[in-house]
């Protein structure tokens, strides 16, 4: 009987992950913006809360001042993209002469080898190609970097989730009646509250400078449009270890067609090489630390299932996701030992060996 319940368990709790993941991947339109919206909900609560009580504002107006800053940041970034990438795109011709040279110097090098390649590109085809389809293009660059009505969406799931906040607290004190499951409940929710708060700060700050220290190296080398590449890769940086190896790609690719001798991108990418390495080891475990207390395969799969149920943004949501879900698992006695598998090892690990419970195979 205990083996047959321990089966229906099981059972009960597979289903329930594959129904999760079903309405996930089927309500994305509507959920992507939803947890964005919590996540910045959960990481500006304790803010604007200070605010409140400090100022003597309304909670409505506090929210709509906050929403307006926020919408103001987008709108910036948005633009300055446009802008860039519109600088990047009247230079194609130019860069079309360049490619064709380093093609004409690769295929040169490869025919000693018995290897024939294209010697060149057709420059008058990509600058017909770019002035014929510069609205299209310009469209497409715009809603890459800001689809208008997942903001507008994300903003009012915002003010509500925002205005309406206490509304937890009045359900925590509602369904806890015993005083001691109110505590773990009002612990669990500081937790996670603290968890996602640190995170979106860390991060945001750990951007601002990746983007300065890369564009210092940039204007060092003389790299064109280095502001935007300096922007581009610190954005990228964002996703957890695939989003820096695709941007030093793409811009050591730039780097190669723009400069005349291959010694400069060497270095650049030496130089960003170093950068990255101190960001990981000396600035986000100072400025970040172990705030996620996840180990490096939980977020590795956390990136990997998000980026197959949300795309993009699911590999930058589910690592937050799967953090508060450590939480939770660990304030419940029956479920918290699940949570060792997302825990980094411990520093003194278990040996088996030589103890009177020594596990037997």
């Amino acid at each position: 009987m205990e083996t047959q319940s321990s089966l229906l368990k099981s059972t009960a709790r597979l289903i329930t992950a594959t129904l999760i993941v079903v309405v996930m991947v089927i309500g994305k339109s509507f959920l992507v913006p939803f947890a964005w919206a919590v996540l910045i909900g959960m990481a500006s609560y304790r803010f604007l809360d200070h605010l409140e009580t400090r100022t003597f504002l309304t909670r409505s107006l506090i929210n709509v001042l906050f929403l307006i800053v926020m919408l103001f940041v987008l709108i910036s970034l948005s633009y300055f993209f446009y802008i860039e990438l519109s600088h990047i795109f009247n230079d194609l011709p130019s860069l079309a002469i360049k490619i064709s040279d380093r093609l004409h110097e690769l295929s040169l090098s490869l025919q000693k080898y018995g290897i024939f390649i294209p010697e060149h590109v057709d420059k008058s085809y990509i600058s017909e190609w770019v002035n014929g389809h510069n609205d299209i293009i310009m469209s497409l660059i715009s809603g890459i970097g800001l689809n208008i009505w997942n903001v507008i969406l994300i903003l009012f799931y915002l003010f509500f989730l925002l205005y309406y906040r206490d509304l937890v607290i009045h359900f925590y004190v509602q369904k806890f009646k015993n005083k001691e499951r109110l505590e773990l409940a009002k612990d669990r929710f500081n937790k996670s509250l603290n968890l996602v708060r640190s995170y979106i700060y860390g991060i945001a700050v750990i951007t601002l400078i990746s983007a300065a220290m890369n564009y210092v190296v940039f204007l060092v080398f003389g790299l064109k449009f280095g502001l935007f590449w300096a922007v581009f890769l610190a954005l990228l940086n964002l996703i957890p270890f695939i989003g820096n190896p695709i941007g030093l790609v793409v811009i050591m690719l730039f780097a190669i067609i723009t400069k005349d001798t291959m010694l400069i991108p060497i270095l650049i990418f030496v130089a960003l090489f170093v950068m990255n390495f101190l960001q990981d080891n000396v600035i986000r475990p100072w400025i970040v630390g172990d705030k996620l207390k996840l180990n490096a395969f939980a977020v590795f799969v956390a990136i990997i299932i998000g980026g197959m149920i949300w795309g993009v943004s699911g590999m930058i949501l589910f690592i937050p996701i799967v953090g508060v879900a450590k939480i939770i698992l660990e304030s419940k006695e029956e479920n918290g030992v699940y949570a060792i598998f997302f825990s980094e090892l411990p520093k003194s690990p278990y040996h088996p060996t030589d103890e009177k419970d020594e596990i037997v195979t």
